[in-house]
């Protein structure tokens, strides 16, 4: 089995785990253990933040350890804190510090598996490839958790599925030691990230803003502006999902015969064009194309984004710029819908979703100045 095979594999168990339960524990903590709001708000910037971190440090320390053990020990300890979190959800107050914590070994094992692939391949359109591969198997894990996580919670409660996801993430650990380790990590010399590398991360911010709008933001424009019911809100952040795993592979074929400016331009002129038309939507149909069009766009722009990133990064730091390179998508994304929901407080959603559409757009034109 291929690198990126094995590599899909493992995020499809990884991502279905953590779907089931991430996105439930602030229902949770809300509806079961009295938590004020703005606690449970609060939860969800630590975590984020958690995430960030072991995003950087994940990655320093695979250059030095190796990316296996590295991703082998996060999955470890994610299976351990979760199991604890599982034994102690009797208290708000140990699920949120261990389930934070398995946030930093989530972003931990992100970087070193997204800098394995870097290690792996080092032409453009293998890197596209391999890095569309890798997103079929997440979304694919994302799609499934979608689509039950809500009837699995009501019907099972958070403990069951706190102790399902901490199986889901020792079941990894024999796959991520099937990998062989690709180089070795001889050299102890931290590298700073390229120039090139620093003003790539300026309009791949702006990308992950973007990008980050698939979730809360459309969730609730759909079920509550346009009183769509939370249910289908829902049913077409899976159809994201889907879309990605029957497509990913062919779109990402096609991308990578592209220079990599050309088609990152091309994927943030497809999200521009889907966002400013999204107070057109009225209905199911229009809004099942809508988020065919901004799917589209993410399976042109995400790919090679990271790709770029990969061939940017310095092989003797590969981990360490990875890491930089997750942590301004983290950073991007949290800021997403707290973005979204000062605009939507201080604008009509039609002017909203044209401020999106110039975000994606200004990401476009940067691209175009920064990658020659």
């Amino acid at each position: 089995m291929r690198v990126q095979d094995k590599l899909a594999a493992i995020s499809a168990i990884r991502v279905l785990g953590l779907s089931l339960t991430t996105p439930f524990i602030g229902v949770a903590l809300e509806e079961a253990y009295r938590v004020p709001l703005a606690q449970v708000s609060a939860y969800y910037v630590i975590l984020a933040a958690m995430g960030a971190a072991g995003q950087v440090i994940g990655g320093l320390a695979s250059d030095r350890a190796g990316r296996v053990r590295v991703m082998a020990l996060s999955a470890l300890t994610a299976f351990a804190l979760l199991a604890a979190a599982t034994a102690l959800a009797s208290s708000s107050l140990a699920l949120e510090a261990l389930t934070s914590l398995q946030s930093f070994f989530s972003g931990s094992f992100a970087s070193s598996s997204t800098a394995l692939i870097g290690d792996y391949f080092s032409e453009h359109a293998e890197l596209v490839k391999a890095y569309g591969r890798v997103r079929v198997g997440a979304n694919l894990g994302w799609a499934l958790g979608a689509v039950v996580g809500g009837s699995l919670y009501q019907l099972l409660g958070l403990r069951t599925l706190l102790a399902f996801t901490s199986l889901t993430q020792l079941s990894t650990v024999p796959l991520i030691l099937a990998i062989r380790e690709p180089t070795p990590r001889s050299s102890m010399r931290l590298e700073a990230p390229s120039g090139p590398m620093l003003l790539f991360l300026g309009p791949t911010f702006l990308t992950f803003i973007i990008a980050g709008l698939m979730g809360y933001p459309l969730v609730y424009y759909f079920s509550v502006t346009l009183d769509m019911g939370t249910a289908l809100g829902g049913s077409l952040l899976a159809l994201n999902g889907a879309l990605v795993v029957l497509l990913q592979d062919r779109v990402a074929a096609l991308t990578s015969r592209l220079r990599p400016s050309r088609a990152l331009a091309a994927g943030m002129a497809i999200y521009a064009i889907g966002y400013a038309i999204l107070p057109a939507v009225r209905g199911l149909p229009e809004a099942l194309a809508d988020i065919a069009l901004i799917t589209a766009g993410e399976m042109v722009a995400l790919p090679v984004s990271s790709a770029v990133a990969a061939r940017l990064s310095s092989p003797s730091s590969r981990g360490a710029h990875m890491g930089v390179y997750g942590l301004t998508g983290s950073v991007a994304r949290t800021l997403s819908s707290s973005i979204f929901a000062a605009l939507l407080y201080a604008l009509p959603p039609s002017e909203v979703w044209g401020v999106e559409a110039v975000v994606a757009t200004a990401s476009a034109l940067g691209y175009l100045a920064v990658l020659r």
